[in-house]
């Protein structure tokens, strides 16, 4: 009698289930929870039938749309909170997934045109040359030559350089674990992300093989040049750089030490930008979003007085410009933690306007150009309140001011690059801005066509340290 009622139960159970997705199904097509979008019904063919592609594609669109799915997301959340390793000094230790959800190197946009075979040859020589010169010294840059390059191949690179992998044992791997006491704050690791109170930090490692090649790649950029044309390099530390605490700030590798190590290898053709002392000066400051992976507007802004003084002009005072606030922002490293600590202390986004009249112009992957703001207020009513500096990543903008002072410049830029772009207007006649992971088509040729002679590669240095994507695409516009 007690096995059928639980059969009964579960019977039931199934039953009711079924039908709450039935009546209720989550019909989002984007999760605002997660900050992405939901999977869809696949197309059924012949190919993934036989694959199992459409099936598991059934089950990633069953899963996404299951009956009050973010409520369900939450609560195991909540329980998570509750699991790991616990010290003494109340830390939490939350094993999740490492697969990094914004980082997108290699993303197309839809309608951009084939890429012509001869730079995919040109790219992949290049690419294959400076892999052969970089040496190996970690473990992150065997890693890199994996991610690179067929296994096959592996033996033939220890070959030229030998390599010994040094096994850690259990007490190093506790040691490097431990955290000791802090009186004022308290953390956990989720996801490669340290949360502390209510802020988000990212961990940091870096490889010299990858910026190796990130060097080179603008080195060889500056070379394809005319001569007595100006190249600027400036990298963005990361946050967890300028923790309060030691203890925690050890965890990640020293983004100074990347930044500089990356410094070394330019060739006298690039001015590097230090825009890592002015931000440690204001470390105390809202220079950082809690919440997302980007910097605020008053990051950039303190990045924006170091390179007006490296090309010699006074940078204006924040007082200068009209401020606006945007509330209630949630971001990235919030969507992998879904912390509730986080959740109760939501960003706020400074907006500071430009004074300077323009026009802005976005050219799409599919040759369509759109007349727009370099501030659209229109995102600020949206989940990811960050795309109102220059509307996100777009593969080529323009921003044409009103100074006619005769000065351009070219912006080689990730996405942290989105809140400097802004400042720039004060100074420049005219600012074409390149996101190389969207751009399809040869910077120098377009330089040359109207008369641009400085240059800037201003990334994030997560984004460039850790592999070669970034560099890579660098070398595929350059041509």
């Amino acid at each position: 009698m007690k096995q059928k009622m639980i059969i009964g139960i579960f019977v039931i159970t199934l039953i009711a289930v079924g039908m709450l997705n039935i009546l209720f199904p989550n019909a989002a097509t984007i999760s605002e929870l997660e900050n992405r979008t939901l999977a869809t019904i696949p197309e059924l063919t012949k190919e993934n039938f036989f694959s199992g592609d459409y099936f598991s594609g059934l089950e990633s669109y069953y899963s996404d749309h299951f009956f009050n799915r973010e409520g369900f997301v939450m609560i195991s959340q909540n329980i998570n909170e509750y699991k790991g390793i616990k010290g003494g000094d109340h830390v939490e230790l939350v094993m999740m997934d490492t697969t990094d959800q914004f980082v997108q190197e290699e993303e197309t946009p839809s309608g951009a045109a084939p890429k012509s075979t001869i730079t995919e040859v040109i790219k992949k020589e290049i690419v294959l040359q400076q892999q052969l010169k970089k040496r190996i010294e970690t473990n992150n840059d065997l890693n890199q030559l994996v991610r690179n390059f067929a296994k096959s191949d592996i033996e033939f690179f220890i070959e030229i350089e030998p390599v010994v992998l040094q096994k850690a044992d259990n007490d190093t791997v506790l040691e490097q674990m431990a955290i000791t006491n802090d009186g004022e704050l308290s953390g956990n690791k989720q996801n490669g992300i340290l949360v502390i109170n209510d802020e988000c930090y990212e961990l940091f490692g870096y490889s010299k093989g990858a910026l190796n090649v990130y060097a080179d790649a603008i080195n060889n950029f500056a070379e394809l040049l005319p001569e007595g044309d100006k190249v600027y390099s400036a990298v963005v530390p990361g946050k967890i750089e300028f923790v309060k605490s030691d203890k925690y700030r050890n965890m990640a590798e020293s983004h100074a030490d990347s930044i500089n190590y990356m410094n070394e290898q330019f060739n006298e053709l690039i001015t590097p930008v230090n825009i890592y002392t002015p931000i440690q000066e204001h470390s105390d400051e809202y220079l950082y979003f809690r919440s997302d992976h980007h910097w605020t507007a008053l990051g950039a802004y303190y990045a924006y007085t170091a390179f007006a003084k490296t090309i010699g002009d006074i940078p204006y005072e924040l007082e200068d410009f009209e401020r606006e606030d945007v509330e209630g922002f949630l971001g990235t490293l919030y969507n992998r933690t879904l912390s509730r600590t986080v959740k109760e202390n939501p960003d706020t986004v400074q907006i500071y306007h430009p004074f300077v009249e323009n026009t802005f112009t976005i050219y799409t992957a599919n040759g369509g150009a759109l007349d727009w703001e370099v501030i659209n207020m229109a995102y600020a009513k949206i989940s990811n309140k960050y795309m109102v500096f220059i509307s996100g990543d777009n593969p080529l903008s323009v921003i044409d001011t009103e100074l006619d002072n005769g000065k351009k410049i070219m912006i080689f830029k990730d996405s942290y690059g989105n809140a400097f772009v802004p400042w720039l207007m004060n100074h420049y006649d005219e600012i074409h801005i390149i996101d190389p992971r969207h751009y399809e088509k040869g910077a120098i040729s377009y330089a040359l066509e109207n008369d641009i002679h400085e240059f800037m590669f201003f990334n994030y240095n997560v984004v460039i340290a850790g592999h070669t994507g970034f560099a890579n695409n660098i070398y595929k516009v350059s041509y």
